[in-house]
């Protein structure tokens, strides 16, 4: 049987150098696993269409009762009581459970280490100048904060949004067979709902970059300094790398507080918008059995679809505040990450293959004076001239007088 975990392979290289877009960086880091990608997507949305149905068994349940005494309620009805305790226990745990080793041990785990092994190559093959004009630190956490954020936003992409879309599909066609009125009603909120998302969307996306930005300069100058130790005792004072640290420091504070407040915001509205859907849904559902146009197993489907949408809508929007966060961290690491390699072969080169290797000082070194080296196999040189056995790399080190 296939590992589902070996279904991606995880370490297979990039086409082409990375893109500077956040769409086609996608592309690029993630081209190999789109088709379980895409068997993911179903599963999910498969989820969320079980979700409506949960509702819909409850309406059923509920008619079946008031239309039964309670004498024969089990003799008369066992086949939909059957069919529920099937659906609730077999066909629900085992649709989620497949969800989740989609998402768990198939997906994340290999496009993880995918994007950031193709992000690994790209940045090791940039010239020496690229890593000079910048922090190891920074560049290292770029890596990281890019390969996870792109992960986490394929993932909750999947997770959320798919199997979202598929129960407000699923809620809005439900509720047409219980009254037109009440999916418009419901339409008309989704539509606010939507409006609220685009305009919060794009501000949590800028203070995001912001933010990880201030992030990743805060990692440099940290790790760097610890990096380089040995230098700063020697050459700088402590004070000066402190305030360096606490200024990248409160750079970051400010940029994380500023996303606070727009998240804390966005909350507040969602949650409010959030609670007037339970209203409106079963508000309208029981102005309509009043008219004799909706059963009482009606208003407990729209009951149920109201309160599940309400909570479902924190848990999206929380996560959707989440993703836009990570396109800016992606966006943020791309900025940083993907230029052009700026020391290339040309284009007829050839590989090059040594066959014969050989080091000389054909004039005396002012640094080695007149002293004695030894090779690996004892054999002793002047500093004048020393020969190297072919194919053998030659470090000098004149702190212990050998040839190593």
């Amino acid at each position: 049987m296939t590992d589902p975990s070996k279904l991606i392979d995880a370490f297979a290289p990039a086409i082409g150098p990375s893109p500077n877009t956040l769409m086609a960086f996608m592309r690029w880091g993630f081209k190999g696993s789109f088709r379980y990608m895409a068997l993911g997507g179903f599963v999910s949305a498969l989820g969320g269409v079980i979700e409506v149905m949960s509702a819909l068994i409850l309406g059923l349940v509920i008619d079946a009762a008031l239309g039964s005494s309670a004498d024969t309620f089990f003799s008369s009805n066992m086949m939909l009581l059957l069919g529920v305790a099937a659906f609730f226990v077999l066909l629900r745990p085992i649709v989620f459970g497949l969800s989740g080793l989609m998402q768990s041990v198939v997906l994340a785990p290999a496009i993880m280490n995918m994007i950031y092994s193709r992000l690994h190559r790209h940045t090791l093959g940039q010239s020496v100048q690229f890593f000079d004009d910048d922090f190891a630190g920074r560049i290292a956490q770029k890596q990281g904060q890019a390969a996870r954020a792109a992960t986490d936003l394929v993932i909750e992409t999947i997770h959320t949004v798919i199997f979202a879309a598929a129960s407000l599909i699923g809620s809005v066609m439900l509720m047409f067979t219980i009254d037109g009125r009440s999916a418009l009603l419901l339409a008309l909120w989704v539509v606010a709902y939507v409006l609220l998302i685009r305009f919060f969307m794009p501000r949590v996306r800028a203070a995001s970059k912001k933010r990880a930005s201030s992030r990743a300069m805060v990692t440099g100058q940290v790790v760097d300094t610890v990096t380089n130790i040995k230098t700063v005792k020697l050459f700088a004072h402590d004070q000066f790398e402190d305030r360096a640290a606490i200024d990248a420091m409160e750079t970051m504070r400010q940029a994380s507080v500023g996303f606070g407040i727009l998240s804390a915001n966005f909350r507040f509205l969602l949650m409010t918008l959030a609670g007037l859907l339970p209203l409106i849904m079963v508000g309208a559902t029981l102005y309509f059995w009043t008219s004799g146009s909706a059963s009482a197993g009606d208003i407990a489907v729209s009951g149920t679809i109201g309160l599940r949408l309400a909570q479902m809508t924190g848990w999206v929007s929380f996560t959707l505040l989440g993703m836009y966060a990570n396109v800016g961290e992606v966006e943020d690491a791309i900025r940083t990450l993907s230029p052009a390699h700026t020391l290339v072969d040309a284009v007829d080169a050839k590989e090059l293959i040594v066959t014969e290797a050989e080091i000389k000082f054909s004039e005396e070194d002012d640094s080695l004076g007149s002293r004695s080296f030894r090779d690996a196999d004892g054999n002793s040189f002047h500093s004048s001239q020393l020969p190297s056995p072919s194919a053998r790399s030659t470090i000098i080190n004149p702190s212990v007088n050998e040839i190593d």
